[in-house]
């Protein structure tokens, strides 16, 4: 796959070509070179997203003033869109709202849906030339993206750019659960979701492990992203004051409600795989990638029974049975003693409606 490092090449060209191709995708999607099935703006973002998680990686190699001018264009390029996409997601939660409408048929908070409709097109219209801005910023980055001082960059360095993405996560998670706010959900919405782009860039060096990892991470960012896009109508819906009284106050009432629990689930999830410490995280990561650079290529049987096969094993951090699943390393139990595997709290969390 594009979106993950190869043994044939070394691992800052690696980088380097994984952050180009997500610039160059977001710049079709841009020009409109090929139908997606999703809008132009949600696709350009989602590259932006994924070539800045890669950027994020050699942020010490090419140094913090290289870094930040090419973080800053790719966070700028996003602005360009933020206010269509924004509004492409309270228009898309209204109606999963109305989805969930105890009467079929029955076409509840219609007055709200057709004002967001309203307002998504006016958006579209005010930034119908976005990609006017947007091509020639993310042209010159391609361009920058070849220049990049990558030829020292190694196994340790890697190492300590996951670990830090891992403690980032970790604390916005802690202060998250602190703090309780929408805001803070946010930040650690994001940097999970950087740090699960980062995991998929690594694959290849422990496929099993990290695609377990992989998993639990987006089940962490299905539950945020809908109480996000929750709060998000909500704070939008309180600046209205044309709708009728009684629909607004139980639309908000569902609202913080639902995405009350959804963060509380979300963080349930998370504190599981982020109960390791980061140097320990890193630690396992620059074991799989000296293996792997070595071409030390381990059976599945040994993936799976990698870590759990340890004759002192850790005592923090998601590790991987010797049934293939992810379980808490020192307060797993043996099958049937009525834990829930990660992989079915992700099919749980994958099918859990909007509002609960």
């Amino acid at each position: 796959m594009s979106y993950e490092l190869r043994r044939d090449e070394k691992l800052g060209e690696g980088l380097q070509r994984i952050c180009r191709r997500q610039v160059e995708l977001a710049l079709a999607a841009a020009r409109g070179d090929k139908e997606e099935a999703d809008t132009p703006v949600h696709v350009t973002r989602k590259h932006l997203k994924k070539a800045r998680a890669a950027l994020r990686l050699v942020e010490k190699e090419i140094g913090r003033s290289l870094f930040k001018r090419q973080d800053h264009r790719l966070r700028d390029v996003g602005k360009l869109i933020s206010e269509v996409r924004d509004a492409e997601v309270r228009l898309d939660t209204v109606r999963q709202l109305q989805g969930l409408a105890p009467r079929p048929g029955h076409r509840k908070y219609r007055k709200l849906e057709e004002m967001l409709l309203l307002e998504l097109e006016i958006f579209a219209v005010a930034f119908a030339e976005w990609q006017v801005q947007a091509i020639p910023m993310l042209e010159g980055m391609c361009s920058e993206i070849d220049a990049w001082p990558i030829d020292q960059f190694d196994e340790d360095q890697l190492r300590c750019a996951v670990q830090r993405s891992y403690k980032r996560g970790r604390d916005g998670l802690a202060e998250a659960k602190a703090k309780g706010t929408t805001e803070c959900f946010h930040e650690f919405r994001s940097a999970a979701k950087q740090l699960g782009y980062q995991l998929r860039i690594l694959r290849p060096i422990s496929p099993v492990v990290l695609g377990n990892f992989d998993t639990e991470l987006r089940a962490v960012g299905d539950l945020l992203g809908r109480a996000h896009d929750l709060s998000f109508l909500g704070r939008r819906l309180g600046q209205e004051h044309g709708q009728p009284e009684r629909e607004s106050h139980e639309l908000m009432a569902v609202i913080e409600a639902s995405a009350s629990d959804l963060q509380r689930g979300s963080a349930d999830l998370a504190e599981r795989f982020f109960s390791e410490r980061p140097r320990d995280f890193g630690h396992r990561i620059a074991g799989w990638l000296e293996d792997w650079k070595d071409a030390k290529s381990a059976s599945v049987a040994d993936e799976l029974l990698g870590d759990a096969g340890q004759s002192t094993p850790p005592t923090r951090g998601p590790v991987i049975s010797a049934a293939g699943r992810p379980s808490q390393s020192g307060v797993g139990k043996a099958k049937g003693d009525g834990r829930v595997s990660a992989r079915h709290r992700f099919r749980r969390a994958r099918g859990r409606p909007l509002i609960t």
